[in-house]
């Protein structure tokens, strides 16, 4: 019995514990076998001997030759060993899907070093693909430091790795990193490809290029491998589904082979005995201390119990997700005299015929201040309990109403003009996409307007920085119930990189509080930043 078979003997006999995918997987596989399907375990002994003749080039294995583990065992000894009746591959396709620290970008430089020079195909194409050529360089320079390291493999290629030509050459055969570039991928003919980490690509268009290009090779491999992602509206979540109901028998996709390493449905993400699920790599490149650790900060803060579970349990989460807990953010209140201290302001306009929002935070107690106005008749439009609450706070002197259905800027200006002369307000944040006569004015009355991205490269880090300062107490508001009710409705948007915004679009309601907050302390920390790099101009001379 071989490490494949003992792999499936052990998840047959549950001395390793997988989720429901991994199970259907293994019965699949056992299925097959007993139903007819024709299968080469030299093939698939070949494939295995081959990739285990190479050898580690990081970490604490470098230097070592690469053992398959089980689970990658199991998969070569699929991909390889079955075949169609006129002997060809029988998978010509797969979808794999492992978290990180699972040894990822190792796994499938060998699979693609194995299409590259064993798999005995005439002029081979072999591309590791992905939307961005840093990605699609993981998997590409993984392989470069195997053939490099191993004199073997070194005598036999051509290695090339500069900017201007990367790729590896087998006699005809070449292998290259590939970057999406939409109507610059025509003739491509590729025997295998890699596309790493599906779950970031915006659309389909990299992935049928690919498998089209396919159509003239008698056995081609497209190697999807990725984690988890945080946009169930993906192509990448859609084609997950698919290999669901193909691993469950709901479809029947012969040339497809899927496996997904995860948590079963119902499984508390924060129990240690679940984690192994999710982890092949259990004990070998993933330990339970690294999971521990990140566990703490999970619990603390919500986008890092997003990471935990997309990147470390290969969970999938909604784009959108709960902020900070309501008791959490009025344990901050606390009403001080800020009068004279140096702030940054943050301005929200948004639609002319809703709230508009302006905040001030202030640097040396990292207290905040927001102000709010709404036109009269959207106050009065609204008949549900916010609408209610929205009067009764308007009554209280917590929003401005204005007249008509627009909002007045001259009430804003006013007010902003005001504030001036009571705090000392260095610049004041913009939406630069957003803009009207308002900044400009604004300008003109000698404030300092600071134009602020509404993406994630902007917003990411203030937001960050406004959970971090809440969740350790240190935030100061004034209670304020206008920006406690916003508060609630906020949901995070999480883009593949792990960075994080305000989602105005998916927010259960209003939110133009707390993002103008957000605006303030962005450029708070943009300023504070600017002074550090000027704090250190000798070191130019």
């Amino acid at each position: 019995m071989n490490i494949a078979e003992k792999y499936i003997d052990d998840v047959l006999k549950g001395r390793v514990l997988v989720c429901e995918h991994v199970k259907n997987a293994v019965n699949r596989y056992v299925n097959d076998r007993e139903s007819g399907w024709v299968f080469s375990e030299n093939y698939a002994q070949h494939a295995i001997d081959f990739i285990e003749q190479l050898e580690h080039t990081t970490g604490d294995y470098a230097g070592k030759p690469f053992a398959l583990e089980g689970w990658q065992a199991f998969i070569v000894w699929n991909l390889f060993g079955f075949l169609n009746s006129d002997g060809s591959r029988r998978f010509t396709r797969s979808y794999i899907e492992v978290p990180r620290k699972n040894g990822k970008s190792t796994f499938s430089s060998a699979v693609m070093l194995y299409g590259l020079i064993a798999d005995d195909e005439s002029a081979a194409q072999v591309y590791s693909a992905a939307t961005k050529l840093d990605q699609a360089m993981m998997v590409f320079s993984e392989s470069v430091r195997v053939c490099q390291n191993l004199p073997w493999l070194s005598e036999a290629l051509t290695v090339n790795n500069s900017v201007n030509n990367r790729r590896i050459l087998y006699g005809q055969s070449v292998y290259k990193p590939l970057e999406w570039n939409p109507g610059k991928q025509d003739g491509l003919n590729a025997h295998f490809a890699c596309i790493d980490e599906y779950h970031a690509h915006p659309n389909d268009e990299l992935y049928n290029v690919l498998r089209n290009s396919m159509g003239a090779r008698r056995q081609p491999m497209l190697f999807t491998i990725t984690t988890a992602g945080f946009n169930r509206e993906s192509p990448c979540y859609k084609h997950r589904n698919y290999c669901t109901s193909v691993l469950n028998g709901n479809i029947k996709d012969d040339a497809l082979f899927s496996v997904i390493y995860t948590l079963d449905e119902g499984d508390d993400w924060a129990d240690p005995t679940n984690w192994q699920k999710a982890n092949p790599n259990w004990g070998v490149s993933v330990y339970p201390r690294q999971l521990e650790q990140a566990l703490t900060e999970a619990k603390e803060f919500v986008h890092k119990e997003v990471e935990f579970k997309t990147k470390l349990l290969n969970v999938w989460t909604d784009t959108a997700m709960t902020w900070i807990n309501d008791h959490v953010w009025m344990d901050c209140a606390e009403n001080e005299n800020l009068n004279g201290a140096i702030c940054y302001g943050g301005l929200d306009l948004a639609s002319t015929g809703d709230f508009c929002a302006f905040s001030l935070y202030f640097t040396q107690t990292s207290s905040i201040r927001t102000w709010y106005w709404l036109p009269v008749e959207s106050a009065y439009k609204r008949k549900d309990a916010a609408g209610a609450s929205i009067r009764q706070w308007a009554s209280d002197g917590f929003i401005e109403l204005t007249e008509g259905n627009v909002t007045d800027y001259a009430f804003i200006k006013a007010k902003i003009c005001e504030l001036s002369t009571i705090y000392d307000i260095k610049d004041i944040a913009f939406d630069r996409f957003n803009a009207s006569q308002l900044v400009i004015e604004l300008q003109n009355e000698g404030l300092q307007m600071y134009p602020f991205g509404q993406g994630f490269v902007s917003m990411s880090a203030p937001t960050k920085e406004l959970e971090r300062l809440t969740k350790d107490s240190r935030l100061k508001h004034d209670g304020n119930p206008v920006t406690r009710w916003m508060m609630g409705n906020v949901l995070l948007q999480t883009d593949p990189a792990g960075n994080i915004k305000i989602n105005k679009a998916k927010s259960g309601d209003k939110v133009d509080g707390p993002v103008s907050i957000v605006m303030a302390l962005g450029t708070a920390m943009q300023d504070a930043a600017k002074v550090q790099e000027s704090d250190f101009w000798f070191l130019s001379l």
